[in-house]
């Protein structure tokens, strides 16, 4: 039994090169390869099924957004129950050019289970942009909302994508001086 246990907490390769690509996706298959102890192109060849199979949808950057000159926000949105006019939207929403023609940076979206049914993560390079997207939001989804929605806006992200953010240390700067 103790045999057993041992072999299933055994990685496999495939979760070997995830884990690889989810530390550095910039990395190539022949470093991942010999990291690994393994031949390029298997790496390559695990890397186009994971790819092949939705399992890895992309490949992406994190970015500091304060650097950029952007403010993270998030929205939470309460809906009715899922409708096809509602995933209509969504989808016609995600798939076109909108959050980009305002000027903002859609960076997360989440259906959830809990208090709210949407959780929304974006960008933009002001307050005034940010509202005027969060209100086209309010907009568009009117006939679906159960509560108008929450937009918050990011002090700091400590964690974006699995990546910890290199500059964690500036949560310091948001102790309160002393009295």
């Amino acid at each position: 039994m103790a045999e057993n246990e041992s072999l299933s907490k055994k990685e496999t390769l495939d979760e070997k090169i995830v884990n690889a690509l989810l530390s550095d996706p910039t990395r190539s298959d022949m470093e991942i390869a010999r990291d690994l102890g393994t031949y390029r192109q298997k790496v390559w060849r695990k890397k186009k099924q994971l790819e092949d199979d939705g399992i890895i949808w992309g490949y992406t950057a994190v970015l500091d957004e304060k650097q950029l000159g952007h403010v993270c926000y998030i929205v939470l949105m309460k809906t009715k129950p899922m409708s096809e006019g509602l995933v209509d939207i969504f989808i016609k929403r995600l798939t076109g050019e909108e959050p980009r023609k305002q000027n903002v940076r859609l960076t997360n979206f989440f259906y959830v289970n809990g208090e709210f049914d949407w959780v929304l993560r974006f960008s933009a390079p002001d307050h005034a942009t940010a509202r005027r997207y969060y209100d086209t939001l309010r907009m568009l989804y009117d006939k679906y909302l159960l509560d108008k929605p929450v937009m918050i806006d990011v002090n700091m992200c400590l964690v974006s994508e699995g990546k910890r953010n290199p500059q964690i240390g500036d949560l310091h700067n948001f102790i309160p001086p002393d009295r």
